[in-house]
């Protein structure tokens, strides 16, 4: 049947909607004026979530992103838990060292391949779970309806908004001027930043950039950086074995798209007043981008 409903949204819809094929018709959402998903019903059951514009500013104090660099190994635990946290992916492995208020899954092959650190995140009842639609359909189809106990924020790619056309990053400046809260890279017009993710939110190549523009958004002035290493890619991360270690795309995409982001997001965040440290001693994102500090020196 699911083959049949591809073909029947391919026949009734342009190109420029196929990344929302998987959706439809098991998926209805609403709208909020400023462009984020209001309500979201799927195959009939309303799911909660929370109202993205009562999340803004709604942060206090600083916040952790905890990445999963094999760097993550070095830090001390019980330092890092001073902060409130923002987890990324297999970072959860932490949570009996350390409390996350906020946690982001965009990545659906993390999803598939990763089923025993997606059920725990999503029955941590004190969490704020930032997912895309398509994650959480599939959460859903292959963990059940029932099993998420977490709260919900519903996060989206600016480029692949449900039920919308695609938007190319050729096409970000133009669309800067619909969208007030991106913000365009001059060097670079297929680089950008968003500033409020009601508007969507910029993919890099990595969630650690979807996860620093959540933090922006929820209002974090003082923003720490662990995890993102960018460098000995072939390294387990630092929850993996080396006999299990998930395929990472972060090396291709690392000068071309990943670097140049975070270069512009620091320019972005440094006129905003708000101070980025970088944890990782050894990470390929320079000092010039992020300083670099260590635990003890704060």
């Amino acid at each position: 049947m699911g083959s049949l409903w591809k073909q029947i949204y391919r026949y009734t819809h342009p190109r420029t909607y196929r990344h929302s094929e998987n959706l439809w018709p098991h998926v209805n959402i609403t709208r909020a004026p400023e462009g984020h998903i209001r309500s979201l019903v799927w195959k009939g059951r309303p799911v909660a979530m929370e109202d993205l514009s009562a999340l803004r500013a709604s942060h206090s104090g600083d916040l952790t992103i905890v990445a999963t660099g094999p760097s993550v190994k070095t830090l001390d635990a019980q330092k890092l838990a001073q902060f409130s946290a923002m987890g990324v992916n297999g970072a959860y492995s932490l949570h009996d060292r350390l409390k996350f208020d906020y946690y982001v899954i965009v990545d659906r092959d993390f999803v598939a391949d990763r089923q025993a650190i997606i059920r725990q995140i999503i029955q941590d009842r004190e969490l704020l779970l930032f997912i895309t639609v398509h994650c959480l359909h599939d959460i859903f189809c292959t963990l059940g309806y029932e099993a998420v106990k977490c709260r919900l924020a519903i996060v989206e790619d600016v480029r692949h908004k449900i039920f919308q056309p695609l938007i190319e990053p050729a096409d970000y400046a133009a669309k800067s001027a619909q969208l007030p809260g991106l913000v365009v890279d001059p060097a670079n017009s297929q680089i950008g930043f968003c500033r409020d993710i009601r508007h969507g939110v910029i993919d890099a190549g990595t969630v650690a950039y979807w996860a620093l523009q959540i933090a922006f958004f929820l209002g974090a002035k003082r923003i720490f950086i662990a995890g993102v290493d960018m460098t000995n890619f072939s390294l387990p991360r630092f929850y993996e074995s080396e006999g299990d270690v998930m395929p990472s795309l972060l090396e291709s995409s690392f000068s071309s798209l990943i670097k140049p982001s975070f270069s512009h997001a620091s320019q972005i965040l440094k006129k905003e007043h708000i101070v980025v440290y970088n944890l990782s001693p050894d990470s390929a994102l320079e000092s010039e981008i992020f300083e670099k500090v260590s635990l003890n020196d704060l």
